[in-house]
């Protein structure tokens, strides 16, 4: 298939461009605005608006209109939202004040014109004026429990700082600490509906013991209002286990994030800190939008508009009045930030900061590379390759020598004194895509932690009908016999859901072996985390992209082993040479490869600690060498693991080919091989049987203990040596001095030996003699 000349050139255009980049310098190059390749299909499916032409220049076609009511406010919703909004003094004035002049109706009634009103014998005036207190109760519990944050803070934040954290527990609690702090104080002025059911001649003291409030002794009937306070003590106890439960739940979720994602956290704002430091400086020395980084500037600061610019592109609109668009709206909102900064003492609106610019780039991987090539072409001389610590020192100042030792630090991981642009677009790529993995991980560990706290909720609905029932039930403690009868077999019934449930808890919130988008190896097959939720994960498989689901409870008991997590990894590979392979030969393939690895173009990739070991000889014919390689990184990217591997495997082979190293076998023509033809011959019965004769013979005298004389010969001087082991050893010495024991320790001749190889490999047989070669 033939290219169009117009898009052969721009190809070729573009591998200059990158060429150029790559040896730290930039050129006049052609802006290729589009390439339009024969018979390429849309695979896109995104639902677009019509205000925004498609990649062929057409306008999008209409979806289908909603023809009813769009959803929006009316003016009661509108007045409620401005009331939300209000301060806090005006928003509970109106929450406090119609509802307390409307309770005050039937306290006046009763107090004045219904002087006498009464329900079962007791006034009631008490009563509305306990439910007035009750409701002006219920508002000073919210605004303790939203002061108690800052108290908590202003307090305990003195004595440690580390406490400071669990405010936010405080702040989430709002809810339940304020029904439990109302029921305390409903409960405890519930007296109040029994003091002005007094008669005239009695005594203050007397005011709180109202014959009217209290059991009658013949009836033994309680009257409503000791009920009543019954039920807001049982509300104090239910109040109680709601509030502990969300303590739990938040105990959970704070302690959860600060083991495993505040090192993470510490680490990622460390090294945006840095890339802001380092953009700061670019841009002092380049101004943005220059001619040397015109590209890069457009790509970092336009993320938000990428899909419009590409749009307006494919239509051969020009970008540069859109361009300056972009750069007015930013310095209008950076002056405008800058106002309300001055006014309000915070940065707010910075959109021009360099912190502002970092944290945009590093959404996208198109940005961040061109984030990663502004500021490695920034610092690293002109002519060079290759990044160094004098650079920095250089372009921030002596005054700055730490931090510019701190950041080369950070951005030369592998320790090798120097730093690529391939380096530094992997580090700058990889921060941007550890940050959203850590979002997203945070997210789904969020709504498991919700679904726990729905099943918890669940257990607490259970616990305040009992207790409601141990309250107010009194045949409630006969039946708790026959209850946890009932409870035991529906215990039987569910205790395999509990058991996992359980499980999966503890897996996932104390255990934790993975994050999402962690490359993990599960019973050795690679998988990459794709979702985590309370019960199960979600992987994607490496060698197939299928999609695999993995229970919790299944996963808690098999070897997960996190590459993600880990630091620089080793390979180790086994391979089979032949038994003629000596020392020497394996000492010249483990500098061979020494060499490799410790090459300028490998040091990056490869450790230079390198070692061959010989584990094992085979079944005699064969010798197993290990080869042990150790890698700068580990194995999360899989497409550096593999361009490195190859890369090793080739110059393994190779080396083994230039030393030479043969198979096992040798690498002599196989049997049959034209160069090694296979032929028979007749011979008769008698020569066979004076063949197998001598080859028996020659086998016997190779021997190192023969049989026959060999065997008595052993077996007396064992006897003898049992009998007197001193003269026998001496006679044994004495006896190898002279010679006289040669059936026992005597070797075949190089005659015999020869012969003997001979047979083996059959009559007529070439015989391959390997010459010694010169070291």
């Amino acid at each position: 298939m033939s290219i169009p000349r117009t898009a052969q050139s721009d190809r070729t255009a573009i591998g200059t461009e990158m060429s150029d980049l790559e040896l730290g310098k930039k050129g006049a190059s052609v802006t290729v605005v589009s390439v339009d390749l024969p018979h390429r299909p849309i695979l896109g499916r995104r639902k677009t608006t019509s205000d925004v032409v498609n990649l062929r220049g057409e306008p999008a076609p209409l979806s289908p209109a909603y023809e009813g009511k769009e959803d929006g406010l009316t003016k009661v919703g509108n007045w409620i939202w401005k009331i939300h909004n209000a301060s806090v003094l005006t928003r509970y004035a109106l929450y406090i004040i119609p509802i307390a002049a409307l309770l005050s109706v039937p306290l006046v009634l009763s107090a004045t014109v219904y002087d006498d009103a009464a329900a079962a014998g007791v006034r009631l005036l008490g009563l509305f004026i306990w439910i007035e207190m009750i409701w002006v109760l219920l508002w000073v519990s919210k605004l303790l429990s939203q002061g108690a944050p800052f108290v908590f803070q202003g307090v305990c934040g003195v004595i440690s700082g580390g406490i400071r954290k669990y405010t936010t527990v405080l702040m989430a609690l709002e809810i339940p600490l304020s029904l439990f702090l109302w029921t305390i104080s409903a409960f405890a002025s519930s007296h109040v509906i029994c003091v002005f059911n007094n008669v005239a001649g009695d005594k203050p003291e007397d005011l709180f013991l109202r014959s009217k409030c209290e059991i009658d002794p013949d009836t033994e009937a309680r009257p409503w209002p000791l009920m009543l306070r019954r039920i807001f003590l049982a509300g104090i106890v239910v109040s109680a286990i709601f509030l502990a439960q969300k303590t739990l739940v938040q105990l959970i979720s704070i302690d959860y994030h600060r083991k495993q994602y505040d090192t993470k956290i510490k680490e990622s704002k460390k090294m945006i800190w840095l890339l802001d430091l380092l953009y700061d400086a670019s841009r002092t020395i380049f101004p943005e939008f220059c001619k040397e980084f015109e590209d890069e500037d457009e790509a970092i600061q336009g993320n938000n508009l990428e899909e419009v610019r590409k749009a307006m592109a494919k239509t051969a609109m020009g970008k540069k009045v859109f361009n300056n668009l972009g750069r007015a709206r930013d310095k209008a909102t950076a002056a405008f930030g800058a106002m309300v900064s001055d006014i309000s003492g915070k940065a707010v609106f910075n959109s021009t900061s360099a912190h502002s610019i970092v944290i945009e780039a590093l959404e996208t991987e198109r940005a961040s590379e061109a984030l990663a090539r502004r500021l490695w072409l920034s610092f690293v001389g002109e002519g060079r390759e290759e990044l160094y610590k004098r650079d920095l020192v250089e372009v921030l100042g002596s005054h700055r020598v730490d931090e510019a030792e701190e950041i080369f630090a950070a951005l030369d991981r592998d320790g090798n004194g120097d730093v690529s642009l391939d380096e530094m677009t992997m580090l700058v790529t990889s921060i941007g895509q550890e940050r959203k993995n850590r979002a997203t991980s945070m997210h789904e560990i969020g709504q498991a932690i919700a679904v726990l706290d729905r099943l918890l909720s669940i257990v607490v609905l259970v616990a305040i009908a009992f207790v409601y029932a141990a309250f107010f039930s009194p045949s409630f403690s006969d039946k708790v016999t026959s209850l946890w009868t009932t409870f035991t077999g529906l215990a039987f019934a569910i205790g395999g859901t509990v058991t996992e449930f359980l499980s999966c808890c503890i897996f996932l919130f104390i255990k934790h072996p993975y994050d999402v988008g962690d490359r993990v190896d599960i019973n050795n097959v690679e998988l990459i985390a794709e979702h985590i939720s309370l019960m199960y994960s979600v992987f994607r498989r490496v060698d197939s992209d299928k999609t695999v689901q993995i229970p919790h409870n299944i996963a808690n008991t098999l070897w997960i082993e996190n590459v993600s997590r880990s630091k620089a990894m080793k390979e180790r590979l086994t391979l089979s040479v032949a038994a003629t392979t000596t020392n020497e030969d394996i000492l010249a393939l483990r500098g061979e490869l020494q060499k490799f690895v410790t090459a300028d173009e490998n040091r990056r990739d490869f450790q230079s600690e390198f070692d061959i070991e010989l584990i094992s000889v085979g079944n005699l014919l064969k010798l197993d060498l290990q080869v042990e390689i150790r890698h700068k990184s580990n194995f999360a990217n899989e497409l550096i693991r593999s361009t490195r591997r190859n890369k090793f495997m080739c110059e393994l082979l190779a080396a083994m080919r230039r030393i030479p190293i043969e198979p096992p076998g040798g690498s002599a023509p196989a049997l049959g091989d034209p160069a090694n033809p296979a032929y028979s011959v007749a011979v008769s019965d008698q020569e066979a049987l004076d063949a197998r004769a001598r080859k028996a013979a020659e086998l016997e005298e190779s021997r190192l203990f023969p049989k026959g004389t060999g065997s008595s010969f052993l077996g007396e001087a064992l006897s003898s040596a049992f009998q007197n082991p001193a003269q026998t050893m001496i006679a044994g010495i004495t006896g190898r001095r002279n010679g006289s024991i040669r059936e026992v320790g005597a070797r075949p001749s190089s005659e015999s030996m020869r012969v003997s190889q001979d047979s083996r490999r059959g009559a007529g047989q070439p015989y391959e003699i390997y010459p010694a070669r010169s070291r």
